[in-house]
């Protein structure tokens, strides 16, 4: 006899389970299934275990939620158009009596280009040298470069710029140099309009394309034919400024830690010098995907401090910044953290 009393069987026809309480002869036993006593043949049962490894699995249909049979767009990627090197201008106006003049002018280098450039900025009050500042700007970035009291129109203020690429190519130009000067009847009728267009900047263009070299402008000394002579070829371009050093995980932005002669330096210069050297190390910071900076402003009269935080509040790739009682530092330095 296949089953024995008190084995669990399975009835094939309904798919109840129960337990064998008696063997019957001639092919028969006797089940209990829900209180329920019956006799059955040995081919109208099963084991159960056999039953379950045995029969065919039915998989259920996958569930189907509304909007799954639309594919999904692919991504398209941000592409940016290139326009050019261009000089931002922003206004900052003061409040005397019922009249708003302007206090001083702050300008941006925007580079609204594919290419990473290296460049030399001077600004010249009558006639004689006030600020240099030589760094790089990173492709679709602005860079800081200084403050103008609005007083200084005064002195013909010029601005003096060299650009390099710092990818050089064979058939493009080794520099390119641009002037710009603001011309005061132009200039006071550009900000009446832009004072009715609610704007805040002022944008001029310097250049929409890095120019090509000139034709005759190769040097001898790429001829291994000639005799070239490399002092003659370098004294009639400007030496490129010096690469931009490594990211800093702390940044002292202390004027004697910057420049050593900088006495006798307006107070306009220092600031510039101050920012322009936070400005490189916040660009580069990005670049290489810093999690965070310190930078250190000290404390004085807070001018600094205010214009760092401005500048980190429009830099997108900062998620928030804190200037708190530090041990080491005091209140004299700001934490930076970034997003990416």
């Amino acid at each position: 006899m296949k089953y024995e009393v008190g084995d669990r069987i399975i009835l094939l026809h309904s798919k109840e389970e129960g337990t064998v309480v008696d063997l019957v002869g001639n092919g028969m036993v006797m089940v209990e299934v829900g209180g329920v006593t019956f006799p059955v043949y040995l081919d109208q049962i099963d084991y159960p275990y056999f039953h379950r490894f045995t029969e065919k699995k039915i998989v259920p249909p996958p569930r189907r939620i509304p909007g799954d049979e639309i594919k999904p767009l692919k991504k398209k990627e941000d592409f940016r158009m290139d326009k050019g090197m261009f000089l931002s201008m922003l206004p900052v106006f003061i409040t005397e009596g019922y009249e708003e003049n302007i206090q001083l002018l702050k300008f941006h280098l925007l580079n609204e280009s594919q290419f990473t450039y290296r460049f030399t900025f001077q600004v010249w009050l009558g006639n004689k040298m006030d600020l240099e500042i030589k760094n790089e700007i990173l492709p679709f970035n602005n860079f800081y470069l200084s403050d103008l009291l609005f007083a200084a129109l005064n002195d013909n203020p010029r601005f003096e710029f060299t650009f390099y690429l710092k990818d050089p190519k064979p058939n493009q130009a080794l520099s390119f140099q641009k002037t710009w000067k603001i011309k005061p009847k132009q200039f006071f009728q550009q900000l009446g309009e832009l004072r009715s267009r609610q704007d805040a900047t002022l944008n001029y263009l310097l250049f929409d394309k890095y120019p090509d070299k000139a034709p005759d402008s190769k040097p001898d000394f790429f001829d291994s034919g000639r005799k070239g002579n490399f002092s003659a070829v370098t004294s009639k371009i400007n030496v490129q400024p010096d690469t931009p050093v490594a990211p800093k995980y702390e940044v002292d932005l202390h004027i004697e830690t910057l420049v050593s002669d900088w006495y006798g330096l307006s107070n306009i210069a220092i600031l510039a010098i101050q920012l322009n050297e936070f400005q490189r190390y916040l660009d580069l910071a990005i670049a290489h995907h810093q999690h965070s900076m310190i930078v250190i402003h000290g404390v004085g009269t807070g001018k600094l401090r205010d214009e760092v935080h401005e500048l980190l509040k429009q830099t997108p790739e900062v998620d928030s910044f804190v200037n708190q009682y530090h041990g080491r530092y005091g209140y004299g330095a700001t934490e930076i953290f970034f997003k990416y």
